[in-house]
Parts: structure tokens; C-alpha cells; sequence
């Protein structure tokens, strides 16, 4: 087959295959291979190589190793291995060292720092090693910063293919429905026509759900374009239309137009084959540039290409030294071994990759004589958190007296720069951060009022802004100044997609003044409503890859429909409005939101329901516990209305109000305010249930009206949960800033 490929044979297969290829004796000299150095699990073409050197020119002995650092170091009591039996601990030299940073940027700044130090110090720079994973752009950033020359770096560095990528989102654009992020993606493109900033802008609109592009405006052209981008296509000529028309205006368009193979004729497009027909190529890397004289630079998959005498290990984290195992895709680990102990047939399992990674750490700490540094970065460049490496955990075996490894780092993170064993630049004195006030104040500011109308006049409160004001007031005010996360995510059905289905599924499904669906009708309305619901909401999960996911939740949607037709049926009620808005004024401010349903029981009473994409045991305790808020917060509004003309309100005037929650997932009705009739598969939880919520919210109106905003404290989180009854989001799921002011009490 090699034969046969000629010229097209993969990279590095050509050499191999010209070697295997040669008759005996036609070699220019004698080639013999060490013996047992070939890896049980090598490729068949490197076995085929050994064997063909071997027949022809024997094999020689290995060479005993022999540690090269000082006898008695703790770098020499790993040199025999880390993950050996007998390592021998011992006190902590400066062989070792750990340190912890902020984020591989930093690490990348700490290591070009000490690589110079070390140079300065009269340590020649071929005797230093750094020792990186594939993306090495903060390494080549940091020791060019320094003025430090690396050997190994590659020539160029690896940039991502703007072409294909920009065909592959444009493609995914014309496909309905389109995912938010591909459009951003899109507005980010440096192939796009517009400035840089006006891309973040546009994406950054884009994820907060506004696709119209009102930012290119003042450019008819651009706006034009982006009118074309977002467009969809349901039929071939339209997406060659559209893709032709795209192309003439951005940057390099000829070439990504060449990436997009439409084929002629009319019809509908096969999304499948003509995304499988885009072309990507990934990050091409040149070869390494290697000199004599600079700082060796080592990959955290290979062996070392020469010793040194200092290493520094730029990114000591979790996934690298030892390198993460993969899982083979065909088979179990037992498996593999009964397919060896059977066949004799060496497969790779996480166990091989496991010891092989070893191995490879064992290489490249061997090859030092002097001292390694660890450098841990606590975060991605994108802030998620990082863990430091498992091989920590055996390096920790040669130090004695270490009851945890991660008591080994020294977090430089939290010292002051003169503290530092090296400083990469001249820094002023780090001043004390001074201590979190109680509370954030605004005097002269109506901070009820911070969010207006055109015509001046403040807008209402809804009931989950003012719960987000009970949990956290610096949360809520930096919602009402609109500085609220704007962290970028790909579509996922979590709960808020979850229960915006399936509200939408109920609001469609069980109609206002119409009678209740039979049970078999709901088997056919149910899917009809579902795959509109899709359409408004989550078009993403019309893809095959959500399939299970798909049907999953309308499994789940049509069975809470059978339970909440039984509780109607139960309280022989009325479904008098859906999605319907009401507006009023409650606690001295005014109001607004939309109530999933009302209802209208036979004593003429009304029944205000609150539709849960959730459990009836968390709601059940935070109502038995008094906080909760938001279905009261509706109740008051009809009690205090603020009317409008047309605003649908009229039946409800004047009525006895009982608010209720149906929690979705169980089919739990939880209510407050209705005398149930016997038997009822509903639970009355009497008429207390909000009142710790209320006295706090009336405390929490109070301070804004003072211009006060109290910031959390960290036992906040924990009254929540424990005596409040719920999950306080808006502290463990919130914005960064609010975390930053949370203020630390003292355990006494």
C-alpha cells in the first residue's frame, strides 16, 4: 500500500519507507539498534523499522543510567524513578522548588525571569531547559520580553485557519436554526469588514439575545452584510446566493468561497455533507529552530534532545507530567487484557498510556544535574481554575514531613513582590488591601430608580429582580447599571432552557376559557406544541447530536402535562389567563411580570400559578421555612394594581387570591392561601410562607432608599441554604465583582 501512495504517503512515513524498501548490504553504513528500546506498543511501521535494522546490523547494549544530580538531593532521589517503590524521602533541598502562579502567562513571566537570573548569576543559557505544553506563544511572549534567546522554538508559531473557520460558521449561519455563538464568532472574524471593537460589540449584543446588528447602522454597507450573514437558507439557490454575495464583501472571500462546496441544482440543502465538506487544517507547526547556545525548550510529550542542569517546568498542571491517559475507543482496560492474554496482541489502554507517561517524566527529570523549579498556574488564561499536576502527589514521596503535596507550593500569588525569589520587572510596593466596608453608599441617588423609561419615569421592579435583591444588593445594583456577567457559553439545556420549553409547551397546550385536553389528545398536542417550543427557544436541539436530550425532555414535558391536567381536573378550576402581565405596586414600589397561569376555582376565588422546572422538595422547604417571594409578589400586584388600557386585568379585580407553585418534574402543587378540598392531590403550606422573605426585603427597600447597598457577608451563603430553604444563585453563580466584596467574618 506504501508502494501504491507513492508521494502522498503522511509525513514522516516516506524515510521509513525507503529504508524497508532497501536490499540487504545496500546501506552507506552500520545502523544497529539498542537493545530493548523498542516500546511494546509502537506502530507496526516502527516495528517493522527495528526489525529491518536489526536483522541487518545487530543490536548493542543499553547504556546503564546513572543519576545526575547530587547524591543525597531530592531531585537525585526521584532520578530513580517517581513512581519507584523505594524512593527514599528526605528534607527539602533547593533541588525542588514550587511555586504558585496566577494564571501560564505569569508562569511563562516567572520562568523567562529566573532563566535570566540564573544567566546572570553565570549559568550558561545552554544549561537551562524549560519545559512547556503545546501552546508555547506566552513562552516565545515572555523570554523575548526578557531579551532571552530560546533553542527549540519553532520557527512559526501555529495560527488558526481564519478561512476555514470563517466558511465552516457561515455555513452553520445559513443552516436554520442558527446558535447564537456562531454569529459571534462571525462578528469576531478578522475577515470581517468592520473594526475590531465593533466585532466585540456586535458579539457581545449577540449574546445577550440581540441579533439585529442595530451597531452597524450607521455603516449601510456592513449592515447590509450582516443582514446577508444571519439570513437563512432553505434552498440551494438561496444559499449560493447568499454565500456568493457574503464572500464579495469580506476579507480573502474568494478563498473561503472555494472552502464552501454547494452543489448546482435546486432542492433542499444536505447540511450534513456540506459541512462534512468544509476543510479546517489545524495548527501547522514549523520545526523546531535549535541552536547551542540558548535555553533549551522541551515539549511535555517528548523526551529531552539534551541535558541541562536547571529546568524549569512552566506548567506544572493538571492533564501533563504525567501526561492524562486516554481511554481506548474500542475497548475496556479488561479487555485489553483478556485480547493480550488470548492473542498476544499488545493494544494501548489507559494503563499503558498511564506507564508510558511516567516514563516520560522519569526522561526528562533524569536529564537534569542541578534543580528543577515547578511553576503551577491556579487558572486558564480564560480564568476557569486549574489544579496543580498529579505528579505532584510523587514528587511530593521524596520530601519528608509533607502531609499534603500542595503544601509544597509557595503561592506567589499571595506574597508581595519583594518576597519573590526573582522579579521580572522593577515593581512599586504593593500597598495592604484595605478592608471591605459594611456597605457601598450613594447618597443623593435614588437607586430604586436607576433604570428608566423614555419618558423619564422609573421602571417597575419584577419579582426575580427583587429576589436577587433579597440574596445579594450588589448583585441586583449591578444588574440595574447593566454590569452583569457576560461570560460567552456554547447552548446547553440547562434549567433556564428546560423550563422556557416547557412553559411555552403549557402556555400553547393548556388554553385560556377552552376545555382541558383529553388525555389522548395530549399525545398529539403535546409533540406539535414541543417542536414550536424548540423553534422560539432552542432551536439547537433539532441537531442529531441532542437526539436523547431531545426526546428526553419531551418524555418529561408530557409527563408533567398528564399530572397538572389531573390537578385542574381536581380543583375543577378554570384556566382564565396565560403569560398574562400584571403590573401593581407592593412594599412602597411599583411592579411588574407576567404570571405563567390563573386560574378560576368554583368559589370564584383566583389561583395564581407559578410553573417550576423542578422538584417539589426544595420549594416545599423553602416555603415551610417563610422565604419565599416571587408568587406572593404577583398576588399583591392584583391587590394594588396599576392599570392600563387593555391591559386584561378586568376579570381579576376585586377576587380572593391564592398563589400556588406546580414544580414540573414531580408534579408537586404547593399552595398558599386556598382552603384545598379533601383529598386533594395538592399541599396547602399555609399562609406564612413569605414572611421572613418579605421582612427582608422591606429591610433591603429600606437601605436603597437611603442610598445604602450592604454588601454580603460569607456566612450569607450558608444562612440561605440552610435556614432560608434555598440556593442563593446570585452569590455561588454570580458575577465575579460579587464574590470579590464579599466581606470575611471572623469565626469567633
Amino acid at each position: 500500500m506504501w508502494q501504491r501512495l507513492g508521494d502522498a504517503l503522511p509525513e514522516g512515513l516516506a524515510p521509513i519507507s525507503h529504508v524497508l524498501a532497501l536490499p540487504h548490504g545496500a546501506f552507506l553504513g552500520s545502523l544497529p539498534v539498542v537493545e530493548g528500546s523498542l516500546d511494546p506498543l509502537a506502530p507496526a511501521a516502527l516495528q517493522a523499522l527495528f526489525a529491518r535494522l536489526r536483522d541487518e546490523f545487530g543490536t548493542v547494549p543499553a547504556s546503564a543510567y546513572t543519576p545526575r544530580a547530587a547524591i543525597g538531593s531530592r531531585l537525585h532521589a526521584l532520578q530513580g524513578g517517581v513512581s519507584a517503590q523505594d524512593i527514599e524521602a528526605g528534607v527539602l533541598d533547593d533541588s525542588l522548588a514550587f511555586y504558585g502562579l496566577r494564571d501560564p502567562a505569569a508562569c511563562a513571566d516567572f520562568a523567562a525571569a529566573q532563566a535570566r537570573a540564573l544567566i546572570e548569576s553565570g549559568v550558561s543559557a545552554r544549561e537551562i531547559a524549560v519545559l512547556s505544553g503545546d501552546d508555547l506563544r506566552q513562552i516565545a511572549r515572555a523570554f523575548s520580553a526578557q531579551g532571552v534567546p530560546l533553542s527549540g522554538l519553532p520557527g512559526q508559531l501555529p495560527e488558526r485557519d481564519v478561512i476555514g473557520e470563517a466558511a465552516l460558521h457561515l455555513a452553520l449561519a445559513k443552516r436554520p436554526p442558527t446558535p447564537a455563538m456562531v454569529l459571534a464568532s462571525l462578528a469576531l472574524s478578522p475577515l470581517m469588514p468592520w473594526a475590531a471593537q465593533t466585532g466585540r460589540d456586535l458579539a457581545e449584543s449577540l449574546m445577550g439575545g440581540d441579533f439585529r446588528g442595530a451597531i452597524l447602522t450607521d455603516t449601510p454597507a456592513h449592515k447590509e452584510l450582516w443582514d446577508d450573514i444571519r439570513a437563512s437558507a432553505g434552498s440551494l439557490p438561496q444559499l449560493r446566493f447568499l454565500l456568493d454575495r457574503i464572500c464579495e464583501r469580506i476579507g480573502k472571500g474568494d478563498q473561503v468561497r472555494a472552502r464552501l462546496t454547494v452543489p448546482p441544482g435546486e432542492g433542499t440543502p444536505d447540511w450534513e455533507i456540506i459541512l462534512r465538506g468544509i476543510q479546517i487544517a489545524p495548527p501547522m507547526v514549523a520545526d523546531p529552530d535549535r541552536n547551542l547556545e540558548g535555553v533549551s525548550l522541551w515539549s511535555a510529550h517528548e523526551s529531552p534532545w539534551r541535558p541541562c542542569r536547571h529546568l524549569i517546568v512552566s506548567d506544572f498542571t493538571d492533564g501533563l507530567y504525567p501526561t492524562r491517559p486516554r481511554a481506548n475507543p474500542l475497548f475496556l482496560d479488561s479487555e485489553i487484557a483478556a485480547i493480550h492474554a488470548g492473542t498476544g496482541v499488545h493494544l494501548r489502554g489507559r494503563a499503558e498510556g498511564l506507564a508510558q507517561s511516567l516514563a516520560l517524566l522519569d526522561q526528562q527529570l533524569q536529564a537534569v544535574s542541578g534543580s528543577v523549579t515547578f511553576l503551577i498556574p491556579w487558572r486558564d488564561l480564560a480564568g476557569g481554575r486549574l489544579q496543580p499536576s498529579a505528579g505532584l502527589s510523587l514528587v511530593a514521596r521524596a520530601v519528608a514531613g509533607v502531609e499534603d503535596a500542595s503544601d509544597l507550593i509557595t503561592d506567589l500569588s499571595r506574597q508581595s513582590p519583594a518576597e519573590w525569589p526573582i522579579a521580572y520587572h522593577h515593581l512599586m510596593p504593593v500597598s495592604e488591601p484595605a478592608e471591605l466596608p459594611e456597605e457601598l453608599t450613594f447618597p443623593g441617588h435614588h437607586l430604586l430608580s436607576l433604570r428608566r423609561r423614555d419618558d423619564g419615569t422609573a421602571k417597575p421592579q419584577s419579582p426575580s429582580r427583587l429576589e436577587t435583591l433579597l440574596v445579594s444588593p450588589l448583585a441586583w445594583l449591578l444588574a440595574e447599571v447593566g454590569a452583569e456577567d457576560m461570560s460567552w457559553s456554547t447552548e446547553e439545556l440547562d434549567v433556564m432552557a428546560r423550563g422556557n420549553i416547557a412553559h411555552d409547551v403549557f402556555e400553547h397546550v393548556f388554553l385560556k376559557d377552552q376545555p382541558f385536553p383529553e388525555t389522548e389528545a395530549l399525545a398529539e398536542l403535546i409533540p406539535e406544541a414541543y417542536d414550536r417550543a424548540l423553534t422560539r427557544h432552542a432551536g439547537y436541539l433539532r441537531s442529531p447530536s441532542w437526539e436523547m436530550e431531545r426526546r428526553g425532555l419531551e418524555r418529561e414535558i408530557m409527563a408533567a402535562a398528564l399530572r397538572w391536567r389531573d390537578h385542574l381536573l381536581a380543583l375543577n378550576a378554570k384556566i382564565i389567563g396565560n403569560e398574562i402581565w400584571l403590573a401593581g405596586e407592593a412594599h412602597g414600589i411599583n411592579l411588574h411580570g407576567k404570571a405563567d397561569a390563573i386560574l378560576e376555582l368554583p368559589d370564584g376565588a383566583l389561583l395564581i400559578i407559578d410553573h417550576k422546572k423542578s422538584g417539589t422538595k426544595g420549594r416545599r422547604q423553602r416555603m415551610e421555612a417563610g422565604w419565599d417571594l416571587q408568587a406572593g409578589l404577583y398576588a399583591d400586584m392584583i391587590a394594588r394594581p396599576m392599570r392600563r388600557e387593555g391591559d386584561g386585568m378586568d376579570p381579576l379585580i376585586g377576587r380572593k387570591v391564592a398563589v400556588a407553585y406546580h414544580l414540573m418534574n414531580d408534579g408537586g402543587l404547593l399552595t398558599s392561601g386556598l382552603v384545598l378540598p379533601e383529598g386533594s392531590p395538592a399541599r396547602d403550606m399555609g399562609d406564612a410562607v413569605n414572611a421572613g422573605a418579605v421582612a427582608k426585603l422591606a429591610e433591603r427597600l429600606a437601605e436603597l432608599g437611603a442610598g445604602r447597598v450592604v454588601l454580603n457577608t460569607s456566612e450569607d451563603a450558608a444562612f440561605f441554604k440552610k435556614e432560608a430553604g434555598f440556593t442563593p444563585y446570585a452569590l455561588t453563580d454570580g458575577s465575579a465583582l460579587v464574590t470579590a466584596f464579599i466581606r470575611t467574618l471572623e469565626e469567633e
